[in-house]
């Protein structure tokens, strides 16, 4: 018999897991009826807990909790009968704090204030991540419960630094004897006596967090790969086997709610791991102080679509087990997971097929501790606005994209990343490296299309001002200089500037505008308004017109960058006017080759394209957003006559949701190479598997496994 290559790991394949976060009573609940509801909820990984704050197994180590209510051995128990019903099992660590066992043998291991205060909450105690417990004490609990159970994975929760109580107080930073030392060590300098820009260390003091965090990240998981290298540890970034994130809401984050969470996440998954698997667990729940009040069934259904659509897998979060006091998500969630299980060999070995990346800053967005260095920029306020504007646009315009991030581009694999896209979107990325600029010049240069906005590349890496901009393909001489206060200002839309028809010849600016001389032989797009009366009606008409530029597009090599002096991008995100939206898209999908997919009809939709390498088939999902009302979440009302363009297939297609094959409306393509397909009623979204041609094969190829960017055979098309 020929033989047959090895199933893989659980974790590289499309999986589907339930996350049980167990409280102490949860120790008491048979672990063999647990495992077969997770098994029946459709599930193949159950993630338990380990120990940490609590061991959920009969430690011998003297300064870590046994849960008080445990009898026997709740995680071995539970290991056997995950595995009898054919279930990975993943452990799930608390190192970020303990019980008074450990403070009180060793205060100097936790977190401490200016005022000498420790960090507790219901009697557990914040570590220090530069302190004895997490360096060397966390090690100890890995060594002995690794070494006695047959755990198929690990995960790690809330690994890094804190500052604020579960109830969002603020405690300020750990200014014990061990982080003293290690910053001085390091800086050369005292700790920052403010969490702000104003102090001299703030900046450093910032870099020192993330730096310590991935060094203790990498520290554990290379001991987690010696005692027991057959365990795969989740993590975020930094060192780990698969990405795992979490996607949730809070009732205080500031209306209006963001939509697309979830599929942003499985986008930066994708973008950051390069390969490996990734998830977000959605969790069950509407926020942390109502751990037991569901989210709806159809807010769980949006969510996993946006994560299928973008590549991560399927993850469900909950605190205690799986008889809950609300399952109103249960039945959804349920069945898609039984969906997903019968067509997981569709889901294996994706990657996406965009055309167009937007860029995405470790140093600006907000979120997973990230973002912190956008406050030092004048446009800080602005920096996600302009972001989650741009990402709305590209959702809300249809058009298939890909998360790139900084932290990739800057290494050795930025040109290959960057080979893949025609089009790449820097939303006021106002703080960017050196590598990262060399890298973004080269694939300008070798045919790409860069959209900037504001101040994009004025800061270094930390926010410190340029005195030009970081990109020499922007196609501006000097530095802009920002004028304020634009209330009340337009741009003039001229015949041929915009595809918005002849009834609309303004668009609104607000915010800033930046004054930037045009390189010679730069294309210019709009006029300047300067800030117009309003009031009182009398006086509200225009009295003068500037010839300043709404756009500046010059060449730079092969390619082109286009440079929008004013935050069109945070105005959309505000706004939400289609005009603006356009603009934006606009001008980057004139200078590049028609999407991969496209979709006619009404309402709002996503879009998105992947494909699978082994069989060279691709992927469409789209996604309704028809049942989200802000944060109102039911069912999506049901979307016909949709018609589905796809560029690079042949034949028929199959819908996996709506079960059925769907023929091509012309076996010839259009003249934009999109064969036409309608579509089956849309509900909360559909999955259409086609079978790519072999010259869209070819090109895929090469795009996605070249060293350098290879642009030679693209034709792109440009404006006369």
């Amino acid at each position: 018999m020929p033989d047959t290559e090895p199933a893989p790991a659980w974790w590289q394949r499309p999986y589907r897991m339930v996350q049980t976060n167990l409280r102490q009573p949860d120790a008491l609940y048979d672990q063999r009826t647990l495992a077969r509801e997770v098994k029946a909820f459709g599930a193949d990984v159950l993630l338990y807990n380990i120990g940490g704050i609590f061991a959920f197994y009969p430690t011998e180590l003297a300064l870590q909790a046994v849960n008080p209510m445990m009898q026997g051995d709740a995680l071995g128990a539970a290991v056997d009968a995950a595995h009898a019903e054919g279930l990975a099992l993943v452990g799930r660590y608390d190192m970020s704090k303990a019980t008074r066992i450990a403070y009180e043998a060793h205060p100097d291991w936790f977190v401490h204030n200016v005022k000498g205060e420790a960090l507790e909450y219901n009697g557990t105690y914040q570590a220090c991540v530069n302190a004895g417990w997490y360096q060397d004490y966390s090690l100890e609990i890995i060594s002995e419960s690794l070494g006695r159970y047959d755990v198929d994975g690990v995960f790690f929760n809330m690994f890094g630094y804190t500052n604020f109580t579960y109830s969002g107080d603020y405690f300020g930073i750990c200014v014990c004897e061990n982080c003293r030392r290690r910053f001085r060590d390091m800086y050369g300098k005292a700790l920052p006596a403010t969490e702000d820009f104003s102090d001299p260390a703030y900046a450093d003091y910032l870099e020192f967090k993330d730096r310590t965090s991935l060094e203790l990240r990498a520290k554990v998981y290379r001991h987690i790969k010696n005692v027991n290298p057959k365990v795969a540890m989740t993590g975020h970034r930094g060192e780990s086997d698969l990405i795992r994130m979490e996607t949730q809401r809070a009732v205080e984050r500031p209306q209006p709610e963001w939509p697309y969470q979830a599929g942003e996440q499985a986008r930066w998954g994708q973008a950051y791991g390069q390969g490996k698997t990734v998830s977000s667990t959605s969790a069950n729940f509407i926020d942390f102080a109502w751990r037991f009040v569901s989210e709806t069934g159809a807010y769980q259904l949006v969510r996993a679509a946006q994560q299928l659509a973008s590549g991560a897998t399927l993850d469900f979060y909950l605190l205690g087990v799986m008889d809950q006091d609300d399952k109103s998500a249960f039945a959804e969630t349920s069945k898609l997971f039984h969906w997903h299980k019968a067509n997981e060999r569709n889901y294996t070995g994706l990657k996406p097929a965009s055309r167009i990346g937007l860029y995405h800053s470790h140093a600006i967005v907000p979120g997973h501790g990230a973002g912190a260095y956008a406050k030092r920029a004048a446009s800080g306020q602005h920096a996600q606005a302009a972001y989650r504007g741009a990402y709305r646009a590209l959702v809300e315009a249809r058009l298939p994209f890909d998360l790139v991030v900084d932290e990739i581009v800057a290494g050795k694999d930025g040109g290959r990343v960057l080979s893949q896209y025609d089009g790449l979107v820097m939303p006021n990325v106002t703080c960017l490296s050196d590598a990262e600029a060399r890298a973004i010049d080269a694939w300008v240069e070798a045919g790409g299309v860069l959209l900037a906005t504001g101040e994009t590349g004025l800061y270094d890496e930390k926010g410190v001002a340029r005195d030009k901009p970081g990109l020499a393909s922007l196609p501006i001489a000097g530095k802009p200089m920002a004028r304020q206060h634009m209330k009340g200002a337009y741009f003039r839309v001229r015949p041929g500037d915009l595809p918005i028809g002849e009834d609309v010849k303004l668009l609104m600016l607000d915010h800033t505008y930046y004054v930037a001389k045009a390189k010679d032989g730069a294309q210019t797009l709009l006029k300047l308004l300067p800030p117009q009366r309003f009031g009182p009606p009398e006086l509200c008409f225009p009295d003068f017109e500037s010839e300043m530029p709404g756009a500046i597009i010059g060449d730079h090599g092969k390619g082109k960058a286009v440079y929008v002096p004013w935050h069109a991008d945070a105005l959309y995100h505000r706004d939400s006017l289609p005009h603006t939206r356009t603009f934006l898209t606009d001008l980057v999908t004139r200078h590049i080759p028609a999407a991969p997919a496209r979709i006619e009809g009404r309402g709002s939709l996503e879009l998105t394209v992947q494909r699978q390498e082994a069989t060279g088939k691709v992927l469409v999902h789209v996604v309704n957003y028809g049942g989200q009302r802000n944060n109102l979440y039911e069912d999506a009302p049901a979307v016909h006559g949709l018609r589905l363009g796809v560029r690079g297939v042949s034949g028929s297609g199959r819908a996996l949701v709506a079960s059925k094959e769907i023929a091509p409306e012309s076996p010839e393509t259009d003249a934009d190479g999109y064969l036409w397909y309608a579509l089956p009623p849309l509900e909360a979204f559909e999955a259409i598997q086609f079978q790519g041609t072999a010259e869209a094969a070819c090109l895929y190829e090469r795009r996605h496994n070249s060293a350098e960017p290879t642009y030679a055979s693209f034709k792109r098309r440009r404006p006369e």
